[in-house]
Order: C-alpha cells, then structure tokens, then sequence
C-alpha cells in the first residue's frame, strides 16, 4: 500500500507505467479505483498516478477544514512529492474544479489539463442555482428516508445515470462508503469564478462533456471553454457525466489526441 505524508494527512496512491506524468482525481464519493481503466489504457504511454483524495477510503481526513483550495494543495503537494512536474492533471467532476484551481494557482506544476464537466456554477449561476435546489431537496429526502447510503444513490441517480445503472453493488459501496467525506465537500464552497479570471489561465486545456448530461452541467462546460485562451471542447456522444466510464474508450482518444497535441508543440519549443 503506497501512501505519502501531505502537510497534516497521509494520502495513499498508485502508480503505473512509465513516461510522460498524467496525474487524475477524481470526483465526489469516488476513489483511486474508480480511474484504473483509464490508467490501463494509457500506462504503455505514460506514468499515471491515481489517489485517494483526503478523507476518501484509504486515505486520512486529516484536520484541516475541506474545501476545493485544500484538495487542489494537495494535488500539488502530491506532483511534488512524486516528482511529477511538469504533468498532465486529468480530473472528473469535482476533481475537475480541483484540477482548475491546481492550474490556477500552481501553474509552474502543470504542462495541460483535462476538465470533465466540472460543476463551475458560477459561470451559469441561474440555472446552476435551480440545480443546486433540485439536488438538495432530492438528497435530504433520501437521507431522511434512508440514510447516508440511500443519499448517495439519489445524488447519482440524479447526476449521474448513465454511470450508476452500469456499475455493479460493488462499486457502487465503494461511492457509499464516502458518503461522509462526498457530503462534506458537497457542502463546502465551490470554486468562484468568473469568465474574465479564466481567460488569464495559461494552459492548454480540454474540456469534456457529455450530450446527454444534465444541462447546466453542458452549459458550464461549453462556456469555460470559451472563456479559457487555450481551450479545446470534445462532446462525447451517448454519454453523461461521468464521461471516462461510460464512454472510457472515446475518452481516452480524446486525451491521448490531445495529449499528442501537447507532446508537439513541445517539441517544436525545444527545436
């Protein structure tokens, strides 16, 4: 079991592959585990690095208070501490804000990023509002009804469908089994941001969505990656939230076209 000592907790993580470093992190409830297909499909290409955000399974909560800043320091102490700098940081849902306020505020650690519908409300705030009123009422209610568990079957029936009629009760109590730590950061303030602050983000960036995904959720991505200088937007087709599970072998493409993209101008800088 690999763990490593960040500040005031202790985050365990994997390993995998060998080349250029591509870093995921992953979204509410969720785990290490929840990117091994993704790492598999790219390990003959790249060192990838899947963890256990704070609080998340295996790794510690440690004391300090949760909020996206506090996820996104540990995102970069992690690429320091593995040495993985400068890396491409892939993130799914809340690990996508985590992965934007990585590039935001830790830049010199990152050479691209990957955003999987991140839930920036900020940047629909109507329709972001009247999304955060119907999750509310449909997850206090199944927490009343029935208990931690139940809430996070009603948050991923609502958010995530296509991924959790796909999944099998294994894998669905491991997102149960994080249901304190995956309310907990449901609860936190999410990242705040404006267009005009994403327009000074100096990195490539790709954002993913999904055509049948809720819709603020496809209107927040369209929109940061018309605010982002250096952005590119891949729709899947077919497919939800959860875009690396429920479409995992058209996700990777577009990474890995990306990531070429990349790799290329790399070159052509050292040339």
């Amino acid at each position: 079991m690999a763990t490593i000592d960040i500040g005031d907790t202790r985050l365990y993580y994997e390993l995998s592959g060998g080349g250029p470093p591509l870093l995921f992190v992953h979204g509410m409830c969720g785990d290490a585990e929840v990117f091994a297909g993704q790492a598999r499909r790219f390990a003959d290409r790249y060192t990838c690095v899947r963890y256990d955000r704070r609080g998340h399974s295996r790794s510690d909560l440690g004391g300090a208070a949760i909020s996206v800043a506090r996820h996104a320091d540990d995102a970069a102490a992690v690429i320091e501490a593995l040495d993985l700098a400068p890396c491409l940081i892939v993130g799914s849902s809340s690990g996508a804000v985590i992965a934007l306020d990585v590039a935001l505020r830790y830049r010199h650690l990152l050479r691209a990023a990957v955003l999987s519908e991140p839930p920036l409300f900020s940047l629909d705030r109507a329709a972001g509002e009247a999304a955060i009123e119907e999750l509310t009422l449909v997850v206090e209610q199944a927490l009343d009804t029935g208990g931690p568990s139940e809430a996070v079957d009603a948050f991923f029936r609502l958010i995530c469908p296509g991924l959790w009629s796909m999944i099998d009760e294994r894998r669905k109590d491991r997102y149960r089994a994080n249901a304190g730590i995956g309310f907990t950061d449901l609860r936190s303030p999410s990242l705040d941001i404006s267009a005009v602050e994403l327009s000074a983000l100096a990195i490539p960036t790709l954002v993913v969505t999904g055509d049948t995904s809720y819709p603020v959720l496809r209107s927040v991505a369209r929109r940061l990656a018309g605010a982002v200088p250096d952005a590119c937007l891949v729709e899947l087709a077919g497919c939800g939230h959860v875009t690396y599970a429920e479409q995992p072998d058209a996700f990777a493409r577009a990474v890995a076209t990306f990531a070429a993209e990349i790799d290329r101008r790399t070159a052509l800088n050292l040339s």
